[in-house]
């Protein structure tokens, strides 16, 4: 292997409107090495073979979408993968995973669409290896995660038929740990498995092969020589910082768009994916127990300011696109001294997408979205702040809401989900819950969704101290490796459990349900309002959220109080604003008056006794009397 010709893969199920950063990040990492490596977008190429066979060739992109997200959790995208060479046909399971999918109520077009789209995979694979061969690759990588094994495993396997030669590694998050090794015991076909981040190994791999020595030594690889298997334990500390990863190489992407029937569609909604960290600076505080993104590198690293903001600029330049999805966990908060204040003076008019923690100051989403971050996902998960204690995500209620009225005040979009059936979950919170919802419905409404129990959160390494007793794998890994789902429970990522005292969360959560749902019809229709606007000794409420808008007008010690609830506050806190804005001296019981009937009247949340205004200020002016300029103060985990 003197000069390696290296092929990079990115397989079905991926979303089409995004290149892949793996590809992307390794295409530039083995290049600067010079090393000639090739990317092959064949999810993308996926959706052009479909659309070209299909009636409705328009539908193709959200059918795509659907099995990467909505069904992924039946594996219906491994499963239509699941085809010869890697598995043999087995007409009595496939009726088996047919009775599953219709148990799992998934509606019949889809399952029928799942099992007609099944019988030309053959045809897609073989035009990938034919693709593949062109290029006479020493080297195949296949990046993997979520959905993408099964595709990843079968064209890996007919390469290796086609060329036994040809080295084939496997890597990305679905190789993680036990998972990469389980993959590698099982598959003989894979000559390498890269456990965990590709910076510190993947280049070193193709160069000890291309000198003839062995790898066997390099952390975390799994390794097949002629002699014997490695499995070889993970580096305990990164060889490598963020300042090492280079930006991410988009080019064979958009040359594959370029020949794609439905660019026209594809095209506007294009984001490019963009990385400024790694791991979970909270995480490392403290780890949600549900969560299991981060597996072995949970350490919080991230770019310096400047190389990112510069990637970025190139990024928008070479490519001629403005929007950006950030792939971190969560926003690294020196950014609001050393990034955002540089990007909310650039003329640039980036629209940028972060996951953040939830109880930012208003003055520090206001310069978010100067920045450009118009979209974002905090971790709610809850408005309960029992359930919140309960999974360490050390926020409250109140701070969860707030954030969502911020978010309508400044124009910023607020991705967010509402999990239930937590261990040792308190069951009235759901009443509450349901019965504050329709106080909520002028704001982003959230997706429910059950808790699944995922490989490396705190719920999976120590079930039994949270109330839980892992029964197994997701029944859908059954069909998919076609083995009982007990056996692969070292391939699993995703588990089934049972609550310790014999409880069914679907069992205690219909209101809410209910609720969610109403919430999310009434958005998509016609977004309800709130809305409050400031006058000479008075506030005017308009309120459209019930059958009969209404106009309420504050005064007095009222209007006082609720501008004092702006960003929450208990009735003492209250009491000392009076006292010190106003001159005013409320008696407690008079105070307490007040504000239980805003909360009566759906004006406010409540939370532990403290009291936030729900209407919104739609003409903000930036004038927070709570908030300084963010970025010259220090940022606190809690920001109260």
């Amino acid at each position: 292997m003197l000069n390696p010709r290296v092929v990079l893969v990115s397989m079905p199920w991926h979303s089409t409107n995004m290149p892949s950063i793996q590809l992307g990040i390794n295409q530039a990492l083995l290049s600067a090495h010079g090393i000639e490596t090739t990317s092959c977008s064949f999810y993308l190429e996926w959706s052009r073979f479909l659309a070209q066979r299909v009636f409705h060739p328009e539908e193709v992109l959200a059918g795509i979408e659907s099995v990467s997200d909505t069904f992924h959790g039946v594996g219906l995208g491994e499963w239509i993968f699941g085809v010869p060479p890697l598995f043999p046909p087995d007409a009595r399971l496939d009726a088996e995973y047919y009775r599953f999918l219709v148990q799992k109520r998934i509606p019949a077009r889809v399952i029928d669409s799942a099992f007609a789209v099944r019988n030309w995979v053959p045809e897609f694979l073989s035009q990938c290896v034919s693709e593949i061969l062109e290029h006479s690759p020493d080297v195949v990588g296949f990046t993997t995660m979520f959905s993408q094994n099964i595709a990843s495993l079968v064209l890996a396997k007919q390469l290796k038929l086609q060329d036994s030669d040809l080295k084939v590694v496997l890597g990305g998050a679905n190789c993680q740990g036990e998972m990469g090794a389980a993959l590698f015991r099982r598959f003989p076909f894979i000559d390498a498995v890269v456990r965990g981040e590709s910076e510190g190994v993947f280049p070193e791999l193709i160069k000890q092969w291309q000198s003839g020595n062995s790898p066997s030594e390099l952390p975390g690889i799994c390794l097949r020589e002629a002699d014997a298997q490695r499995i070889n334990p993970a580096a305990s500390i990164a060889s490598f910082t963020m300042a090492d990863v280079p930006g991410p190489d988009y080019d064979e992407y958009f040359q594959r768009l370029s020949r794609h029937p439905l660019r026209p569609v594809i095209d506007p909604q294009i984001q490019l994916p963009v990385e400024s960290s790694r791991g979970c600076w909270w995480g490392e505080k403290s780890h949600c127990t549900f969560c299991g993104l981060n597996g072995a590198t949970m350490s919080f690293r991230s770019k310096p300011a400047e190389q990112f903001h510069d990637q970025l600029m190139d990024l928008s330049q070479r490519y001629r696109r403005l929007r950006f999805f950030s792939v971190d966990n969560i926003l690294d908060m020196n950014y609001h001294r050393e990034l955002l204040p540089r990007l909310a003076e650039s003329p640039i008019d980036f629209q940028l997408f972060f996951e953040v923690k939830a109880n930012l100051r208003k003055s520090q989403l206001r310069l978010m979205r100067d920045a450009g971050i118009r979209t974002i996902q905090p971790g709610i998960e809850s408005f309960s702040t029992p359930i919140l204690k309960l999974i360490r995500k050390g926020t409250t209620a109140l701070q969860n809401i707030r954030l969502l009225k911020y978010a309508a005040e400044l124009g910023v979009d607020v991705v967010w989900n509402v999990i239930y059936g937590f261990p040792n979950e308190p069951i009235a919170e759901y009443e509450s819950m349901a019965a504050a919802a329709p106080s909520l419905v002028h704001l982003q409404p959230p997706r429910l969704v059950r808790l699944v129990i995922d490989r490396y959160s705190p719920y999976h390494a120590d079930p039994s101290a949270h109330g839980l007793r892992i029964i197994g794998p997701a029944e859908f890994y059954a069909y998919i490796y076609r083995e009982r789902a007990s056996d692969v429970s070292d391939l699993a990522y995703h588990f089934e459990a049972v609550h310790a005292d014999g409880r069914d969360p679907d069992q205690y959560t219909h209101s809410l349900k209910a609720a969610i749902e109403n919430w999310n019809h009434r958005y998509a229709r016609r977004p309800d309002r709130l809305t409050y606007q400031l006058g000479p000794g008075f506030v005017r409420i308009h309120d459209h959220r019930f059958e009969r808008p209404s106009e309420i007008i504050l005064e007095g010690i009222e209007a006082a109080v609720y501008q004092a609830i702006q960003h929450g506050g208990n009735a003492e806190s209250v009491r000392r604003q009076l006292h010190e804005h106003h001159d005013l001296h409320v008696p407690a019981s008079q105070l307490r008056d007040v504000l239980e009937r805003f909360k009566d009247q759906s004006l406010a949340f409540e939370d532990d006794n403290r009291f936030l205004a729900l209407a919104v200020n739609v003409h903000d002016k930036g004038d927070d009397q709570t908030d300084a300029n963010p970025a010259q103060q220090p940022l606190p985990v809690y920001a109260e």
